[in-house]
């Protein structure tokens, strides 16, 4: 074993987004062995790193934004962008539905229309590097993908519709009962892709089926601290 990749949300992080103290000890176990620790996930770089305690965080590698980024001791290392017609399409397509709440995701920053501001403590429950425009127009950054916040329950219907219209080259993505992501489908994070991919796929007891099905094996949920007791394991050589 020479890389360990997770996910955040329902995976390493509990409901509350606490994660054992036992990581930290872990952490410096698997150095020892060679083993990388990833983190992968579809949030932002910045939502990620505060997690970790200051002697870990930078050195970690985060594969974040649905695999558009990897940033490595603060410097992004790699990015995967959308080509600017591209984004316009999606833009036009997104921005009509002004019910909804859409973040534009840059490399520099995240950003939001500024008559959202009133949800800023929902807001920063997610996104941390957030910058609130009049308009998307005034963005000067290059941009890696979509988020959009549902708040009146019809996430469905706006899913339907959507990927009926939008360019197939992208992905739409539920992450939640809140919130989908678009972005390229050539770009991932891992979820399904990452596990039929490699030869040891761990899925939580609490995923959803279709994630079980191709998973190596089904550990403990993230409230029982699944991953925790997995990395105890695979440093005892039992994958």
């Amino acid at each position: 074993m020479k890389l360990l990749a997770t996910d955040m949300d329902g995976t390493f992080l509990r409901d509350d987004k606490s994660y054992s103290e036992e990581f930290n000890d872990l952490y410096k176990q698997m150095l020892k062995q060679g083993i990388q620790f990833v983190i992968a996930s579809g949030n932002q770089y910045e939502a990620l790193v505060c997690k970790f305690d200051d002697d870990i965080k930078d050195d970690l590698y985060y594969l974040c934004e649905n695999g558009t980024k990897i940033v490595y001791r603060g410097d992004v290392i790699y990015k995967h962008c959308l080509e600017t017609d591209d984004y316009q399409h999606a833009l036009n397509i997104l921005k009509e539905d002004e019910e909804c709440m859409l973040v534009v995701s840059g490399v520099k920053h995240a950003y939001i229309l500024k008559k959202f501001e009133d949800r800023k403590d929902f807001i920063t429950l997610f996104i941390k590097n957030i910058v609130f425009v009049d308009s998307f127009d005034e963005i000067d950054d290059e941009i890696l993908k979509f988020s959009v916040a549902n708040f009146d329950g019809k996430i469905e219907d706006r899913l339907e519709v959507i990927k009926k219209r939008i360019n197939p080259k992208f992905r739409v993505v539920t992450t939640g009962n809140v919130w989908f992501d678009i972005f390229y489908k050539t770009i991932n994070k891992g979820t399904y892709e990452m596990l039929q991919t490699v030869k040891y796929g761990y899925a939580m007891a609490n995923a959803m089926p279709p994630v079980k099905e191709v998973a190596y094996q089904v550990i403990d949920s993230n409230e029982n601290d699944g991953v925790i007791l997995k990395i105890k394991e695979i440093l005892k050589g039992n994958y």
